[in-house]
């Protein structure tokens, strides 16, 4: 009976690399396949138990059958089941002391739950830091230019905001209200703060020489709701590119810009970069 709890624990074992796997590389293993690979390589493991080359024989069954015994499958997955199985061996050891149990079911379970624990924070912190990665490439200095006033700021470029003025369909960006406030105009400051969402078209909070530069644009909100605000049309500097006539909305959203940015701009800014 043993041996059965042994060949059950490695075959989940294999499941759970095998699925970590899948979410590393935006690969796809067939459920069969999966089964076939993880049981193969526990059984292989029971069977050559304690034989030196049991360890290579198991890394080519389970990456094998689950990838068609493709050579470069052997390259790009395997080397990330080598990292799995590290970080997952070197934990397991470290927390042995701890695991002890009279019933080795529960043993499996705690063994089996710190694995899928561990390679799932794995991932999702690899995931974050590529994030970032790619994020990094879409950030970029920015001059904007309002009236008398004018902001040094930190501008990423969203490809998902694709918001346009709909009288001139010139671009919409976003700016935070909270990076800007301290250095506006007390008669801008006043009239943003003053502005009410409730009543979006009352614009008399604002002076005379601001209502003519202003338009009311849709955007939607987290809650999938639409919702008009006034954007302001002023002139940005991005990537050395003057773009005349464009437009800015200020938000007070207590939601982070990506990358600590202070503005967020255009999709269209990627066509000029």
């Amino acid at each position: 009976m043993y041996a059965e709890w042994i060949l059950l624990f490695n075959f989940l074992i294999n499941v759970a690399l095998l699925k970590f796997i899948e979410a590393m590389t935006s690969s796809t293993i067939p459920i069969w396949r999966l089964v076939v690979s993880a049981f193969s390589s526990a059984l292989i493991a029971i069977v050559f138990y304690g034989h030196i080359l049991s360890i290579f024989l198991c890394f080519i069954v389970l990456i094998g059958i689950a990838y068609s015994f493709r050579f470069t499958a052997l390259l790009l997955y395997g080397r990330w089941l080598v990292v799995a199985t590290l970080l997952v061996g070197g934990l397991l050891t470290a927390l042995q002391p701890l695991l002890s149990s009279d019933a080795f079911f529960v043993y499996i379970l705690l063994c089996v739950g710190i694995v899928c624990s561990s390679l799932l924070a794995f991932k999702l912190g690899w995931m974050k830091k590529l994030q970032q990665i790619v994020q990094q490439r879409f950030i970029t200095p920015c001059t904007a230019q309002f009236l008398h006033e004018q902001w040094e700021l930190v501008a990423y470029i969203d490809t998902g905001n694709e918001c346009v003025e709909p009288i001139s369909l010139a671009p919409v960006h976003f700016i935070a209200f909270d990076a800007v406030q301290s250095s506006m105009t007390p008669e801008l400051r006043n009239g943003l703060l003053a502005w009410d969402e409730a009543r979006p078209y009352e614009l008399s909070m604002f002076a005379t020489q601001h209502q003519k530069y202003i338009r009311m644009v849709a955007i939607s909100t987290v809650q999938k709701t639409t919702t008009f605000v006034p954007a302001f049309r002023m002139t940005l500097t991005i990537h050395e590119h003057t773009y005349v006539n464009h437009y800015v909305v200020f938000t007070k959203s207590a939601t982070k810009f990506p990358q600590s940015a202070h503005l967020i701009a255009h999709v269209s800014v990627l066509t000029n970069s």
